[in-house]
């Protein structure tokens, strides 16, 4: 048996093999120089996965300047600078490596941003030629080189007509074309760009809606605050919890009104936009880090639109990075009320992660009393209130805002829905039943409403049949939730029906491997097909997983001592 040093040892060259391996012999750090060389490295790499840039930048700064050439060490580096928002130290660096021929990805592409926001687009075009898009997320990159490369070349023209280079633009670039285009109007000021705006501003998909906001903008620019505030209450109209919208028509009353957050006479500002359209692509594809990179190079290009913090603290959130997170979301106070509470909402979350409920309800409730009502917070307000087990509190709530809404708002089947919910875990049924099939009836198309209401009379042993067709039109509206593939199994056990039990709940372990209901359910289903060593087998399972419940524990012990038979 080796000691634990040794081991501690083994472990460590493992590591380092593994970072030195990773590397071509032609790009390979020379690590014999400077033994330091080693720690510093790993830790800063360390630090760097962990998304501690401030750390990760400490430990690259002891790094020796030879070794600050290499191509994997300059892109790792450049990162941290930039997520640091040290943007002159990473101009700093990428000119010096760019001097050498030695600049990586993101030195190439820094370099063009800083020359393009300083009105050199010949020599930024000239960066941005260079950078290779066979890179990682080569995909998202190479529609972004082209738009960096055709404004490069709009703006050295000057001339309107270059518009053409971002219609020539491949059909798949879809959406992403369509923006540019409209931006490009906007900053030569066409006549067209009213038309050009209204065409995507009513596009149905919704994809667009954001960009009404820059059309409301350009036209409070233009003295047209009479157009502006139509395309803001239309807006509202249809997208109520718009945040930039919103808060637009908040500021627009301020005397302070900062008009120069956002302008389309800008070129780096239009360029913000298109790097944060991909953060946000790149965002709901799980891609934080890189997400967060784009974010902050954004924010150099335009650090007026403060609006950008909140995708950059979302996804500091999502990596756990909670203090973090958290100080963006109090910066996002100073824009004004609406991000004031969608920031307070997430701070909540974060005060509930690193001290308490107790706390946590506290702190939004004290924002909530000082804070403007309105039907939507108070919903935000009534849902975290009962996600709290506070029932009887966010029923009154619900039942304020149900007597000042008429039964054709849109929020009033979503409203009914939560109060039904509430009602049942305070032990109302008579009344959540009553709710739920009356939100049914207002807008029958809810799948986790059918989920809720089938489920629960699964459960009582009541309306199993009905439940069952309720439960398959809900796995038709959401194919792939694990939760309604899980019920509609629970519905086929309750009628042995256990062979499509078996198909549906297999399909749920395999969406959510880690709920313990799930694997309950399947264990079950399993006992009665007669497979009961792999029954047991995932009911010990169970056992082991952190959000099994204790009263589930208790009856899981019981199964494994006398089976499902004497239960």
């Amino acid at each position: 048996m080796m000691s634990n040093n040794n081991i501690f040892k083994t472990f460590i060259l493992t590591i380092l093999f593994f970072i030195i391996s990773t590397y071509s012999h032609s790009n390979i750090l020379d690590f014999s120089k400077d033994a330091k060389n080693i720690s510093n490295y790993f830790s800063g790499s360390v630090a760097f996965n962990n998304f501690e840039y401030d750390v990760s930048k400490k430990y690259f700064d002891k790094f020796s300047k030879s070794e600050k050439e290499n191509n994997k060490f300059s892109s790792t580096f450049i990162q941290s600078l930039i997520n640091l928002q040290k943007y002159n130290e990473a101009y700093s660096f990428s000119k010096s490596l760019d001097k050498k021929g030695n600049a990586s990805f993101e030195n190439k592409l820094f370099l063009g941003l800083h020359e393009f926001k300083n009105k050199n687009y010949t020599l930024a075009k000239l960066h941005f030629s260079k950078i290779d898009s066979n890179i990682e997320n080569s995909l998202i990159f190479e529609p972004l080189k082209i738009s960096l490369i055709n404004w490069s070349e709009i703006l050295i023209s000057n001339n309107i007509k270059d518009i053409d280079k971002i219609k020539s633009m491949p059909d798949s670039f879809g959406s992403f074309k369509a923006i540019q285009e409209v931006f490009a109007y906007c900053y030569f000021d066409n006549s067209d760009l009213d038309k050009k705006f209204s065409k995507i501003i009513l596009d149905e998909s919704g994809k667009f809606y954001r960009y009404n906001f820059f059309f409301a903008n350009y036209l409070i620019k233009k003295d047209r605050e009479e157009e502006a505030r139509s395309i803001i209450d239309l807006t509202i109209d249809k997208y109520p919890r718009n945040l930039l919208i919103n808060q637009l028509k908040e500021n627009l009353n301020k005397d302070n009104f900062n008009k120069n957050q956002f302008s389309c006479n800008k070129p780096e500002h239009i360029l913000a936009e298109i790097f944060y359209a991909f953060a946000n692509a790149l965002s709901v594809q799980k891609k934080y880090e890189l997400s967060n990179l784009y974010i902050n190079l954004s924010k150099f290009l335009n650090p007026n639109f403060l609006s950008y913090n909140a995708l950059l603290a979302e996804n500091l959130l999502m990596l756990k990075k909670y203090q973090e997170s958290k100080k963006i979301f109090e910066d996002l106070f100073k824009i004004g009320s609406f991000y004031k509470w969608h920031a307070s909402k997430e701070i909540a979350l974060i005060i509930e992660e690193l001290d308490s409920s107790e706390k946590s309800l506290k702190y939004l409730n004290r924002i909530y009393k000082d804070i403007d009502k309105n039907i939507f917070r108070t919903f935000d307000f009534a849902n975290f209130l009962r996600g709290h087990d506070k029932f009887a509190e966010s029923i009154k709530l619900y039942s304020d805002i149900l007597s000042i809404i008429k039964n054709d708002n849109i929020m009033y089947p979503r409203i009914l829905d939560r109060r039904g919910t509430a009602y049942e875990r305070n032990g109302n049924w008579e009344l959540a039943e009553k709710d739920l099939l009356l939100s049914l009836k207002t807008e029958p198309n809810q799948a986790y409403t059918l989920n809720y209401l089938a489920y629960t009379w699964i459960e009582q042993n009541k309306k199993t049949k009905e439940a069952l067709s309720m439960l398959e039109k809900a796995n038709n509206l959401k194919k792939n939730d694990g939760y309604i593939t899980d019920s509609l199994g629970w519905a086929q056990y309750k009628l042995k029906n256990f062979n499509k039990a078996k198909f549906h709940l297999e399909r749920a372990i395999q969406m959510m491997p880690d709920d313990p209901v799930v694997n309950d359910h399947f264990a079950d289903c399993l006992w009665m097909i007669d497979k009961k060593i792999q029954a047991r087998y995932y009911w010990e399972y169970v056992l082991t997983l952190e959000d099994t419940e204790d009263e589930l524990k208790k009856k899981i012990q019981n199964k494994l001592l006398f089976g499902l038979e004497k239960i």
